[in-house]
């Protein structure tokens, strides 16, 4: 069984991130050597359900976005509905906008109050104006995530951003240890940041690290990093993902299968476990609900 930390489905909202229009910086599959996947190209919710089931994929979890152009934004109302429609098939992390703070504090009690979403997303440097992840304008947010509970994603890696400094993984590192309670994913893996991202983690025992793409795509410059480190100190807090639609589900999942995993153990714990447990998800519980 598979837990797919970073899945966009192909409906209302989502339709218009640049991952399924291939905008200019975005990241078309073309590119990262595998097809369009079926699903997004029709469009289809049935479709990707389908891709799912013969991948192996039991949930995927939804990441919400409030980003500026090209990269969009997805109204939480549909990450909401998705959540409600396919309870534990589809995770919801609700986007929260850091530029519009008091918006962004309304979205997160929100959050804290629906039965069905235990954590948010940021993405601090894709907003207006962009932010790293320590900009005490943030640290509001922190604190009273971490007082209700909520898990707090982080796309802290990739290509958005004025510059790399914004996805510099020491931001990560400053708010885990202002907020030792608050459990932190970080999302892209920190890439290009890998190593650092990786001794952030070292050094922060509640900072998951969920590479996606940048784990799965051949001869991605540090992608055996992250593999090395599930190998030693990290086994419990990798996680997996796609990048759905940028990356194709079966592909993904048999190049997962390709890295030097110690043991299926390992895999095991980065493919399913470590997310079950990240999120509170019961197998039983997710297995029943599968049909919903």
């Amino acid at each position: 069984m598979i837990i797919d930390m970073r899945l966009r489905p192909p409906w209302k909202g989502f339709l218009s991130l640049s991952v399924f229009n291939y905008a200019p910086g975005a990241y078309a599959p073309e590119i990262l050597g595998v097809n369009r996947p079926r699903s997004a190209i029709e469009r289809s919710m049935d479709l990707l359900f389908e891709e799912m089931e013969q991948s192996g994929i039991v949930a995927g979890v939804m990441t919400g976005r409030q980003a500026v152009e090209p990269f969009g934004r997805v109204p939480n109302d549909d990450i909401y509905e998705l959540a409600e429609l396919y309870p534990g098939r589809l995770i919801g992390l609700p986007a929260l906008d850091v530029g519009r703070p008091r918006e962004a504090m309304a979205e997160l009690h929100r959050a804290a109050e629906h039965s069905l979403i235990t954590g948010v997303h940021l993405e601090p440097m894709g907003a207006s104006p962009a932010h790293k992840a320590d900009d005490r304008a943030l640290y509001p947010l922190y604190a009273e995530a971490e007082s209700v509970g909520l898990i707090v994603a982080i796309s802290g890696g990739g290509t958005m951003g004025p510059d790399f400094t914004y996805v510099d993984p020491i931001a990560i590192q400053h708010v885990a240890k202002d907020f030792p309670g608050l459990k932190l994913v970080l999302c892209h893996g920190g890439w290009p940041w890998v190593n650092l991202a990786l001794a952030v983690a070292y050094s922060c025992p509640n900072v998951y690290i969920s590479p996606d793409m940048y784990m799965i795509v051949p001869n991605m410059p540090g992608a055996l990093e992250y593999v090395r480190a599930a190998n030693f100190f990290l086994e419990d807090r990798l996680l997996f993902g796609t990048a759905y639609p940028a990356r194709p589900l079966r592909e993904s999942v048999a190049a997962f299968h390709e890295l030097p995993f110690r043991d299926d153990k390992v895999k095991e714990k980065v493919l399913y476990a470590n997310a079950a447990s990240l999120f509170r998800l019961q197998e039983e519980t997710s297995l029943g609900r599968l049909g919903a």
